[in-house]
């Protein structure tokens, strides 16, 4: 498990009203980032969690119960043998379990959930309407949030989400020695298309670019819209030779639907990652200039 400071007063202040409801060990909102369920908020005691601790999502009894694999009220977690056989519950001894899932259409953000480390006589269901108009309350919240954070054009995360994952990966660096690394990628010639063939067909090359660079990373990595032509990567546990072949499959992949492009890549130094966020628009520029210069003398009689 790792650990990112997060922190929300009103989800804590909403755990804190739960515990008065219902006493178990534990209660806590929990987040879904791709493979990963992070701790957003927790009130009470028993069990080492905190916010901002992170864990794999399927390792959870969360995921089971988003899933449909048990009920959302678990007194005895031994009764119920998806919960039991799941591996956060065995790691840390959960006994009791009670959530629902935070959910915007078919998407599973995150969960509400209560846990205890021995079993409850009682059925636990009580709470759940509590549970399920909070979770609904949440899902409003976060969904704002995510369209916030999105590139409407691309749907991929927008400079805004960029800076926060960088923060968040920036710290993680520093606090497990991971290394990391940043691309920067910048389209050729997108003025010359909206120029010639107007903004539409700008917008589906962007598109098309997009889609393409996505595929090009790993599952993990963080791909964004940085603006206008450009794109950027935060490429995670990525040292500077892997960096570099993930930078030549986006190239390839960029490539192969006939979009070219000027790609940077730059590990994480000891100037971090905003460093290399420099570094890496810098190597781009330097192809640019490059190859500037190649038409100039391409030119000369």
């Amino acid at each position: 498990m790792s650990h990112t400071p997060i922190e929300d007063p009103a989800l804590e202040r909403l755990l804190a009203d739960l515990a008065d409801r219902l006493a178990l060990g534990t209660w806590m909102v929990t987040r879904r980032h791709g493979d990963e369920c992070a701790v957003v908020a927790a009130h009470g005691h028993g069990f080492p969690l905190e916010a901002g601790q992170r864990m794999p999502w399927e390792s959870t009894v969360c995921a089971r119960m988003a899933r449909r694999e048990g009920p959302r009220a678990g007194p005895r977690l031994a009764d119920v043998s998806a919960y039991a056989e799941a591996p956060a519950a065995q790691e840390l001894g959960f006994a009791a379990y009670v959530g629902v899932p935070i959910e915007v259409g078919e998407t599973t953000l995150g969960t509400i959930c209560g846990v205890d480390a021995a079993p409850h006589q009682e059925d636990l269901a009580d709470v759940l309407p509590v549970l399920e108009a909070w979770a609904a309350l949440v899902a409003r919240l976060w969904k704002a949030e995510l369209e916030a954070r999105t590139d409407q054009l691309t749907a991929l995360p927008n400079r805004c989400a960029w800076e926060e994952a960088l923060r968040r990966e920036e710290l993680r660096c520093r606090r497990v020695g991971h290394a990391a690394a940043v691309l920067a990628i910048d389209l050729d010639d997108f003025k010359t298309i909206n120029d010639r063939l107007g903004y539409a067909a700008g917008d589906a090359h962007l598109r098309r670019a997009a889609v393409a660079i996505a595929e090009g990373v790993r599952e993990h990595d963080v791909v964004v819209r940085w603006g206008g032509d450009e794109f950027c990567v935060l490429a995670t546990e990525c040292g500077a030779p892997a960096a570099e072949r993930l930078g030549e499959r986006v190239r390839e992949a960029l490539d192969a639907i006939e979009v070219p492009a000027m790609v940077g890549v730059a590990p994480r130094g000891p100037d971090g990652l905003a460093g290399a966020v420099g570094r890496a628009f810098a190597h781009v520029a330097e192809q640019k200039r490059d190859k500037q210069a190649e038409a100039e003398a391409g030119d000369l009689p």
